[in-house]
């Protein structure tokens, strides 16, 4: 699946039909204080706050974290999205930005490394337990994808492939995270968007997790 899915994805890119943001995520920017608050609180700490994007095309809003004093990874499974990424780069942010060509139905985060999580319309049930687990206690995770109302304006999409209504919120709600924002006006008719934080002591499993009887 990873070369079918990587070939297809590099032919978008070359052809331009591929979208290539010359902006980060924009919801998540009208968030910015809450990112900064977390990378505050980080950094009083002595740490370099830490960010993965999911899913990060030509890399735009890790470029914007790496920007606010994060140190920015983004993964993707086109390496000519990855190469435009590297491209727009700055010299003064190349130090604490890494970009990662890797196969998404194999590769996973490792648990508590970032302390912001980000993936944008790129859905994979099967990374969330993951994803919840890559969060660092006192860390974010802000998610954004297309829910089934896009299907008005898309009627040819693949249900499988869009979010049912407020199952994000739902998620979010049965992990015990704080929810710190979700969809606005400019976003909500055909996506769901959320922005969680994970409470300071929880303790997290991956599915692939086993518990052990006492």
């Amino acid at each position: 699946m990873a070369v079918e899915d990587r070939t297809r994805w590099n032919q978008r890119y070359k052809t331009g039909n591929a979208p290539v943001d010359a902006q980060p995520n924009q919801w998540l920017t009208r968030h910015a204080d809450v990112i900064d608050r977390v990378a505050a609180a980080r950094s009083i700490a002595g740490v370099t706050p830490a960010a993965l994007d999911i899913a990060c095309g030509a890399g735009r809003t890790v470029l914007w974290l790496a920007r606010r004093g994060w140190h920015a990874t983004g993964v993707d499974v086109s390496d000519e999205a990855l190469a435009l990424a590297t491209a727009a780069m700055p010299a003064e942010i190349a130090s604490r930005t890494h970009f990662l060509c890797v196969d998404l139905d194999e590769w996973r985060p490792a648990p508590a490394a970032f302390d912001c999580v980000t993936c944008f319309y790129f859905l994979d049930r099967q990374l969330w337990p993951w994803l919840r687990a890559a969060v660092r206690p006192g860390g974010v995770l802000a998610l954004q994808t297309h829910h089934r109302g896009a299907l008005a304006r898309r009627p040819h999409a693949n249900p499988d492939y869009l979010l049912a209504p407020g199952e994000l919120i739902d998620l979010i709600g049965g992990w015990g995270w704080t929810l710190l924002a979700s969809s606005d006006s400019t976003t909500a008719a055909t996506s769901e968007a959320v922005l969680a934080q994970r409470p300071l002591e929880q303790q997290t499993t991956t599915d692939s997790e086993q518990k052990e009887d006492p």
